[in-house]
């Protein structure tokens, strides 16, 4: 299954910053643009959403990295078409959601507060600056599609858990100040970047999501409450075999894949260790209350010797 990547970022957006609940619609935005033009043709497709709140200066950059396969299940006949979409019709979607998504959401941003938009007082100068947004250079970029399900988790998989600033990126620590090295796309050179090490961790931290604030989201056939109706129909128009659940690896498994050794061999005989029987351990609270008998012994033997050297 072929699909196709895209990134959608935009100077109005980075207004939202740690407002959840509008970047939390930001998904939807996305998934819309793509939605809506797969579903004029009668195709449903499959999505894949992943939220950067980042830039490569640890700022704050709200963007989202969609994957759309190149295709769907046409729902009046079951069967699967290939799709391809426009770059400027998917453009125009993504600018409209997003721009109402800002107008529905002054209270929440209030825009006067923040750095360099003091200027906006009222609800009407805030619609007057999102028209004024409307008519800039909005960037979706659409990368090259990729072939099959590997091409696709390679490209998918440096999106999942991807820390704000890598190790290998860190380039000096003297006590108080953290150099780093980040690739600027506007000049296409690598710069540094010094911070304070408050600052640092500031910027760190203003970048892990709220709790239970999901990451990384699927729409289309891929949805949740879609996806045990639509997935076999994609299977079935596919002509694909649905491959069993892989089964959990056991304890021996992960121990041997992580540290290259079995925990069930002998170390003398390199003979196959067999289980004879278990012995329950003391609870917790009957070994901490011994350990704090025998500290309390200690301190009664010591006495005597502090009542001679007085």
């Amino acid at each position: 299954m072929a699909a196709h990547h895209l990134y959608h970022a935009t100077p109005a957006v980075a207004l939202l910053q740690r407002q959840l609940a509008p970047i939390n619609n930001l998904f939807r935005c996305a998934a819309r643009a793509m939605l809506k033009w797969a579903r004029r043709q009668g195709i449903e497709v499959g999505i894949f959403c992943a939220l950067h709140t980042y830039g490569r200066q640890l700022n704050q950059h709200p963007h989202i990295h969609v994957s759309v396969t190149r295709g769907g299940v046409y729902v009046k006949h079951g069967v699967w078409r290939s799709l391809f979409f426009k770059k400027k019709a998917v453009e125009e979607i993504w600018r409209g959601a997003v721009t109402r998504l800002l107008r529905d959401s002054y209270e929440r941003v209030s825009p006067g507060t923040l750095p360099g938009r003091g200027h906006i007082c009222d609800e009407r100068q805030w619609r007057r600056y999102l028209k004024a947004q409307y008519g800039r250079h909005w960037k979706i970029h659409f990368a090259k599609k990729t072939r099959g399900a590997w091409h696709s988790v390679k490209y998918l998989g440096r999106y999942l858990k991807r820390p704000p600033v890598s190790a290998s990126r860190l380039r000096h620590y003297a006590g108080g100040a953290v150099v780093h090295h980040y690739l600027d796309h506007r000049t296409g050179k690598h710069k540094r970047q010094t911070l304070s090490q408050e600052e640092m961790i500031g910027r760190y931290i203003s970048h892990f999501p709220a709790r239970h604030f999901k990451m990384v989201r699927c729409s289309g056939f891929l949805a949740n409450r879609k996806r045990g109706t639509l997935l076999p129909k994609v299977y079935e128009a596919l002509e694909m075999t649905v491959q069993e659940k892989p089964k959990r690896p056991g304890f021996a498994v992960l121990i041997k894949g992580f540290l290259g050794t079995d925990p069930y061999q002998c170390i003398l005989c390199k003979g196959r260790l067999r289980f004879a029987g278990a012995v329950a351990g003391e609870h917790a609270t009957k070994m901490l209350s011994d350990r704090l008998q025998q500290m309390a012994k200690k301190r009664w033997l010591r006495m005597p010797e502090r009542d001679r050297c007085a």
